[in-house]
């Protein structure tokens, strides 16, 4: 008897651990409406992402008379220095034609627009106003010029970089 009551109680204990209730019906998707038809006051003008800002910086002043030698905007005057033979150009007049790089002191090669070569080093200066080298780069010379803002008095510089031309050899 005592085993029939064990079966029995183990077999009500089966039935009352059944499986768990089903889940909850979902609710159906809401039909989807018709697209209306799109008019011009739908759609918005398109923005342009970037916007060009023209700044004059490091550029030639194409309203400049180049015939007649004037002081120039930027120009440093020293005269307890003697001007180079580069200095005579503008650094737009000035072509980079070669560089060598990798050793302690690196070297470029700049043609005026006499097409002479002249070598230039860190420290020399070119241009008419005042620049002078401070990087030579694999590809690009940086010639650093003193600005001047007239209005307001301050001085800052302004790196130029003067770039080997790429050739389709």
């Amino acid at each position: 008897m005592n085993r029939t009551a064990f079966i029995g109680g183990f077999c009500a204990l089966l039935a009352a651990c059944g499986s768990p209730p089903p889940p909850a019906k979902r609710a159906a998707p809401a039909p989807v409406a018709a697209p209306k038809p799109v008019t011009d006051d739908d759609v918005k003008p398109l923005v342009p992402t970037n916007i060009y800002v023209y700044t004059p910086i490091g550029k030639r002043d194409p309203f400049q008379n180049t015939s007649v030698q004037q002081q120039g905007f930027g120009r440093v005057n020293n005269p307890g220095r003697v001007k180079t033979p580069l200095e005579k150009w503008a650094l737009d007049q000035l072509r980079l034609s070669m560089t060598v790089t990798g050793t302690a002191t690196p070297l470029a090669m700049v043609e005026d627009p006499d097409h002479r070569g002249w070598p230039v080093r860190l420290g020399d200066f070119i241009g008419q106003n005042g620049g002078k080298v401070t990087g030579i780069h694999r590809d690009e010379v940086v010639v650093t010029e003193t600005i001047t803002d007239h209005s307001t008095g301050r001085v800052y510089p302004q790196n130029v970089k003067l770039v080997v031309p790429v050739t389709r050899e």
